[in-house]
């Protein structure tokens, strides 16, 4: 298993060489054509093509591919299929094939200009609700993610205003005008500025960016298509019936029992926690029944003890005078006031304490702020948040409470419970685990 994971891994970089060579090789036939004046473009693009086919030989004949690496291939592939079509009616035009004006030539190039406009404009949109729903509840949005979401936004702009720049001064190039350097001249005081601004925000939010970086690179255990049907199946429901304890092909468990704030478990049984699920948790049904008894028996016994005062009141009223009769029925009253004062105040603190122990058991033990959604495994503690969580692996990699070595994180679902069950959304390793 290892041999064939080095094996490729080797296969990835070779195909990444060969591809990086192509792309090369197209460029600088472009150049030689262009000093040369030979009027043959359109066969330099064979060469992106190649590089394209071997994009997608890379992206769907190789399954086992971790997902950060399939989503940069993914992106690379349409970044370079872009250009292809943009290089073939320039191409075309080139050798004059077509004789259309250059503005409809660049049609893909405007397209492009256009989808990253409307990229830039959300991005800044999203960008100004999270900063104004951070500012009226902090504990809701990281920090982190409010400094990566802006520095995203002045990559974004900062991309289209110098495709737009580079696109219409390569125009007014192409079609001869004689003001064609204002463009470029604008665009290299334009980028000299705003790669200062971006280079010192990265810098000084340098932490926060690498660890917003590092989270969306995550490699998540992949499911499979039964897995992903039961998961869809899953939402649409609201349930958790339907999901398997452990996956056939990784034993990784789909479902969590929480067993206390900081513990755990893989449930033993399937008809075990899904009759759980119907008619609720059994612990929880024995110990609310168990209250229930235990206050209705203190509940009896003080009517009881208060009967037998009265009783003993009532045989002794006929031998002491009114005054001691009186006398005592007030301390009774007084005695029975108290008892419910007291019985009064022990459930109020039982339903303080009650809140308590829930407010304290949903927010993570390290950062106060956000749910406990992480359980390390094969240990099974719990109570951290999934940042908390991936921090304490990084700096030890062992448990914090037992000091068991982390093999993988889990990540839970609050959200999607049904009483004690909670379901596993991801499963989080270590890239140094992947290279042994």
């Amino acid at each position: 298993m290892k041999n064939q994971h080095i094996r490729l891994k080797k296969k990835r970089i070779h195909i990444y060489m060969i591809t990086t060579f192509l792309d090369c090789l197209f460029m600088t036939s472009f150049l030689i054509l262009e000093k040369s004046g030979i009027t043959l473009y359109i066969y330099s693009n064979i060469l992106l093509v190649c590089a394209l086919i071997l994009d997608c030989y890379l992206l769907y004949f190789n399954r086992r591919m971790q997902e950060s690496i399939k989503t940069l291939n993914k992106t690379s592939t349409i970044i370079r299929f872009y250009i292809l079509i943009c290089s073939i009616f320039i191409s075309l035009r080139l050798d004059k094939i077509i004789n259309w004006e250059w503005s409809a030539v660049l049609w893909a190039l405007w397209l492009g200009l256009f989808c990253s406009i409307a990229i830039s404009i959300g991005c800044l949109i999203i960008t100004f609700n999270k900063v104004v729903q951070y500012l009226f509840d902090k504990s809701s949005t990281q920090k982190s993610k409010i400094i990566s979401y802006i520095w995203l936004t002045q990559l974004s702009i900062y991309i289209t205003i110098c495709i737009g720049l580079t696109s219409l001064g390569y125009l007014d190039l192409l079609t001869m005008k004689q003001n064609y350097q204002k463009n470029f001249i604008i665009l290299q005081y334009y980028i000299i500025a705003e790669l200062i601004i971006i280079m010192f925000y990265q810098i000084y939010f340098h932490i926060e960016i690498n660890e917003y970086i590092y989270s969306i690179l995550q490699d998540d255990e992949p499911l499979n298509n039964q897995q992903q049907s039961s998961a869809h199946s899953q939402r649409n429901n609201q349930t958790l019936q339907n999901l398997n304890v452990l996956t056939s092909r990784t034993r990784i468990p789909q479902v969590m029992q929480k067993i206390s704030k900081a513990y755990f478990s893989i449930p033993k049984e399937k008809d075990k926690y899904i009759k759980d699920s119907i008619h609720g948790s059994p612990v929880l049904k024995l110990s609310q029944k168990g209250h229930k008894r235990a206050f209705s028996s203190q509940g009896v016994g003080s009517q009881m003890f208060q009967e037998l005062d009265f009783k003993i009141i009532e045989k002794q009223s006929c031998a002491i005078d009114q005054g001691i009769t009186n006398r005592t029925r007030s301390q009774v009253e007084k005695r029975r006031s108290n008892s419910q004062l007291i019985t009064i105040v022990r459930d109020e603190s039982i339903q303080n304490q009650k809140l308590d122990i829930s407010q304290t058991s949903n927010v993570c033990i390290v950062c106060y702020e956000r749910g406990p959604n992480a359980v390390f495994m094969n240990c099974g503690h719990g109570g951290t948040c999934y940042q908390c969580a991936i921090d304490i692996w990084k700096q030890k990699t062992e448990c914090y409470l037992c000091r068991d070595k982390i093999v993988y994180i889990l990540k839970v679902d609050l959200d999607e419970r049904l009483g004690d069950l909670f379901k596993v959304v991801s499963t989080t390793q270590m890239m140094d685990q992947f290279n042994k």
